[in-house]
């Protein structure tokens, strides 16, 4: 009797301990395989990425054409965007002089000055995210060729009438260069005729000086009180040398 008493707490007692085996070895790998699923894939709002995330706000290109324009003429600015979370908005600034442009992703404009002018563009998404960049428009003055029919008319019909005013009457100034050179060159001719007359005195009066002079008068032998010639060296009744003329 005590032999079966024994043996049914011995049952009892390694039926119990079995039972709190099993029950500790389940919690144990229950809690070691939330940690390692955990390690493995951690739970969140930002663990993750979703695969229909929108990509990032840009501006992909700002095009001006054409570029350079005439003073006057049209040109047409468009921007390319993508990204982010439409709908979109537009704030377009610096512009050129004259031009103006709404919340569009394109606009028309005909500048009233040449010269470099920057064009900037702020984009705003839905979600508050902006991004800018910036081209440039190169306006010329010359309007030939690409200006409106209106203003090339005008120019030459200014031009048409200026031409017949200029040959009808007396244009002094289109003269002004002959009457100078012509006057210039009547000064030359006087000078030149000025010297070549006063040369021609002095080698006048220096020829004179140099040639023998011939006496004038009478001259009167002093043997014989005849006269003789003027310029005679003897004296032509006594054959006698004239003395020299006083």
């Amino acid at each position: 009797m005590f032999d079966r008493r024994f043996h049914r707490r011995v049952g009892t007692s390694t039926g119990a301990w079995v039972v709190f085996a099993v029950v500790l070895i389940g919690g144990l790998s229950s809690a070691g395989l939330g940690v390692v699923s955990g390690s493995r894939a951690p739970t969140g709002s930002g663990a993750a990425l979703s695969p229909n995330a929108p990509s990032s706000l840009s501006i992909n290109s700002i095009t001006v054409s054409p570029n350079p324009v005439h003073q006057g003429s049209q040109f047409s600015v468009n921007a390319a965007v993508s990204g982010g979370d439409p709908p979109y908005t537009y704030n377009w600034g610096p512009m050129p002089p004259g031009c103006s442009a709404g919340n569009t992703s394109g606009w028309q404009c005909s500048p009233s000055g040449s010269g470099e002018y920057p064009i900037g563009l702020s984009v705003r998404d839905s979600t508050g995210n902006t991004v800018t960049q910036s081209s440039s428009v190169n306006v010329t003055s010359n309007g030939q060729g690409n200006g409106n029919g209106n203003g090339n008319g005008n120019g030459n019909g200014n031009n048409n009438n200026s031409n017949g005013n200029g040959s009808n009457g007396f244009n002094l100034s289109s003269f002004g260069p002959l009457l100078l050179y012509g006057l210039i060159g009547a000064l030359v001719a006087f000078a030149l005729l000025v010297a070549i007359t006063v040369s021609l005195i002095v080698i006048a009066v220096t020829l004179s000086r140099r040639l023998p002079r011939t006496p004038r008068g009478k001259l009167t032998c002093a043997a014989c009180g005849a006269n003789a010639p003027a310029g005679s060296k003897f004296c032509p009744s006594c054959a006698a040398p004239l003395a020299p003329a006083k």
